[in-house]
């Protein structure tokens, strides 16, 4: 079923946070999209531990630890995103028995649900940086690679 609104764009803002502010070198601390965010690091971090477990996001330990894409932007889809944060539940409405419910709202809500994540599956993480990009948004400069002989 279809999470609550807020619990999936905010998995999509700590995604596309990390992917726009990561880079091959580096990663990104749960404090900076905090930060970037204005979302207390409490609540942001079960989402991060959801999202390495699905092996959307990696992570790294230390002091310069935080985290990184586990998968090119180009495979990540919102639909991705939002099925790694969907902790099943105990379904709470089993319960209603109601004909009205059983034969009217629950296939409304259960094809509604399926839209959604097929409409999502068509959208990547590359899509919504390049809108960002496309809005202005700049990226920081990754470092650059120095080497010596």
């Amino acid at each position: 079923m279809i999470l609550r609104q807020d619990r999936a764009i905010i998995a999509i803002l700590i995604v596309t946070d990390i992917a726009f502010y990561s880079s091959r070198n580096n990663t990104v601390s749960a404090a900076d999209i905090s930060t970037r965010t204005n979302l207390p690091k409490r609540s942001i971090e079960p989402l991060l531990q959801l999202l390495s477990k699905a092996s959307i996001l990696e992570s790294t330990r230390g002091p310069h630890g935080g985290y990184h894409l586990g998968k090119p932007k180009r495979l990540i889809t919102i639909a991705n995103i939002i099925q790694a944060i969907s902790v099943q539940e105990k379904e709470k409405y089993t319960e209603i028995l109601s004909p009205l419910y059983q034969q009217v709202v629950k296939p409304f809500w259960e094809e509604t649900d399926h839209k959604i994540l097929k409409d999502t599956s068509k959208i990547t993480l590359q899509d919504l940086i390049k809108n960002a990009e496309e809005k202005g948004m700049k990226r920081p400069r990754p470092n650059p690679i120095y080497f010596t002989i």
